[in-house]
């Protein structure tokens, strides 16, 4: 089983926005920031960017996952990354822990997720809600229990879920790169949804579990969504 870290850092939001000017990404709609932090990201660790990762504007933070710890970071962002966004990290916010290696069948655990509740078919995606009214008509669920339920199908056999909250949804601009005539991909911003999971869970199976919290839930984990933030069931 791979090592997995959870890594915390912070933004200096106005030389983010440069980096962003800079790298021509500020001519679309990206609500949240999502394709602007892949992409600083990326130039900032390459490979090793954390992902899933999930964006607190509040305080300009990012939780992540990936498999580089502080000190690998840190190197790959002093060596490689470009003046422009290494100057948009607050150079001491930068933290690791290991995340455990084992989750013991039956542990109990609360989870929060902000996902990006969609299906895929015949390269078209859609929201899970919009598909299921075509399928049933009127005796489509309403939208909140039809989230809910594509929530459950993603956890999966990783574990049970006990008690689910949707806390809220919405729709947001995501800022995207899709194929043009010509085969070229350019960037343009689309609309998809979005929706404010909190779960108790118990786990079934360990490994699943553990690959669950590498993944994330759900589509478009790279650009701020599908990150599994874990506290404490009591």
């Amino acid at each position: 089983m791979s090592s997995l870290y959870l890594t915390q850092l912070h933004i200096d939001q106005p030389r983010l926005m440069r980096f962003a000017a800079d790298q021509g990404l500020l001519r679309h709609s990206d609500e949240g920031f999502g394709y602007i932090l892949h992409a600083w990201m990326k130039a900032l660790f390459g490979n090793l960017a954390p992902k899933p990762f999930r964006f607190f504007e509040r305080n300009h933070q990012v939780l992540g996952y990936g498999c580089g710890d502080q000190s690998v970071l840190s190197e790959q962002a002093q060596r490689f990354a470009s003046p422009m966004a290494y100057q948009a990290l607050v150079l001491d916010s930068l933290a690791t822990k290991p995340m455990p290696l084992g989750w013991p069948k039956g542990k109990q655990l609360q989870m929060e997720v902000l996902a990006c509740p969609v299906t895929r078919k015949d390269q078209e995606e859609k929201d899970v809600y919009l598909h299921a009214v075509e399928r049933l008509g009127d005796a489509a669920p309403p939208r909140a229990e039809v989230y809910r339920q594509w929530f459950l199908r993603q956890v999966g056999p990783a574990a049970e879920v006990r008690d689910l909250q949707l806390l809220g949804y919405g729709r947001r601009h995501l800022l995207r790169r899709a194929e043009v005539p010509g085969g070229e991909r350019r960037l343009r911003s689309v609309e998809r949804p979005e929706a404010l999971f909190l779960a108790r869970i118990e786990i079934h199976d360990g490994e699943a579990f553990q690959r669950l919290l590498e993944r994330g839930v759900g589509r478009h984990r790279a650009f701020g969504f599908g990150m599994v933030l874990l506290r404490p069931a009591g």
